[in-house]
């Protein structure tokens, strides 16, 4: 089964909907299977003075970051209903799934005239309970990013879910959210640890990645994780980087994401399957008979000898009994004269 590619959009787009459109075909031309949006009401997302003083949100623009507040910026680029429906529409139209996160019980209401597909839960939403449990009865395939996020709040985002619905499906999406996030708190192999605690509960895992887009290794090490059979992985993708549009700093520009994505499937190509079918498929025992030594007479053996072990030899050879066989052939006698370095068959002894 393939990895689901989330083709992370955020807030990329800037407010132009010809760029939202343009980054939408440039994740169907990627070959990612969904587009993932954040559906905002400002109004009721954040109050006006809000400064962020906690941490970074802008992506880096010409001017200053204080010279414009945090509501003010996104409520400049965030794209009106209507323009969220004729997007959806396109992504309908190009067969992208919509993934949605929407950060306010608002922006969940008007998402319900969409065709989204999954519901992206952010930890700033755990406590939400009532639009939460909207969320979970309207839709039970639920992805949930855990940055952000403790090992407790994760245990008990997952109890409050499945006690709402019992057969909910919930892919958590490891990894934290930094702007870039440094290779060194990757911490992939986390995923392990994350799917042996969740083993009995309707669980799986993926990862967000938010690795710097321009760091050479950055269309390659989220495959790393396919290792330990991860059903999702999300990246974000922009149009061009050098234009620095927002949230550009940990995404991949078109052509980037497109390799991005040939490279995740050329990699579960490699991976295959968990099973050791491979051990007895006809590729593998072809190369068996290759490999193997034979018995072979280490010495002249005269028809009606009886054949000894200290007679033989084992070497590679088109002819002569492999060697688990030796046994067929040792206290036997030559039914003719076999030379040196000559193949024994059954059909040589009697």
């Amino acid at each position: 089964m393939q990895t689901y590619i989330i083709a992370e959009m955020a807030w990329g787009y800037t407010g132009e909907y010809n760029t939202a459109i343009e980054i939408l075909k440039a994740t169907k031309e990627s070959g990612a299977n969904a587009i993932g949006i954040h559906i905002t009401d400002m109004e009721t997302y954040m109050t006006k003075d809000y400064l962020c003083t906690a941490g970074q949100t802008l992506s880096d623009r010409d001017e200053p970051k204080d010279s414009e507040n945090v509501y003010d910026y996104l409520n400049k680029i965030n794209m009106s209903k209507e323009e969220w429906l004729k997007f959806d529409e396109e992504a309908s139209k190009l067969g992208v799934d919509i993934v949605a996160m929407c950060n306010d019980y608002e922006s969940f209401i008007f998402s319900k005239q969409m065709n989204v597909s999954q519901y992206v839960i952010a930890a700033s939403l755990f406590h939400e309970n009532n639009l939460l449990k909207q969320i979970v009865k309207y839709k039970n395939d639920i992805i949930i990013r855990i940055g952000g996020a403790s090992l407790q709040e994760i245990d008990d985002i997952v109890s409050f879910i499945l006690n709402i619905n019992e057969n909910a499906k919930i892919n958590l999406l490891a990894g934290i959210q930094l702007y870039p996030t440094p290779i060194n708190q990757l911490h992939i192999k986390s995923i392990k640890t994350l799917i042996d605690r969740y083993k009995d509960k309707n669980v799986t895992l993926g990862i967000a990645d938010h690795i710097e887009g321009d760091h050479k290794y950055a269309k390659y090490l989220p495959a790393i994780a396919l290792a330990y059979n991860i059903a999702t992985i999300e990246k974000h993708i922009t149009t061009d980087r050098s234009l620095k549009l927002e949230d550009y700093e940990a995404a991949l520009s078109g052509d980037q994401f497109k390799e991005f994505v040939d490279y995740i499937r050329i990699a579960e190509v490699a991976l295959g399957d968990d099973n050791l079918n491979y051990l007895i498929n006809p590729e593998n025992e072809k190369y068996r008979l290759v490999l193997r030594k034979r018995v072979l007479a280490g010495q002249e053996i005269k028809e009606g000898t009886t054949i000894s072990e200290d007679m033989l030899v084992f070497m590679r050879c088109d002819k002569g009994v492999e060697l688990e066989y030796m046994s067929e052939i040792v206290g036997k006698k030559a039914a003719r004269n076999i030379e040196k370095h000559t193949g024994i068959e059954r059909t040589d002894v009697n």
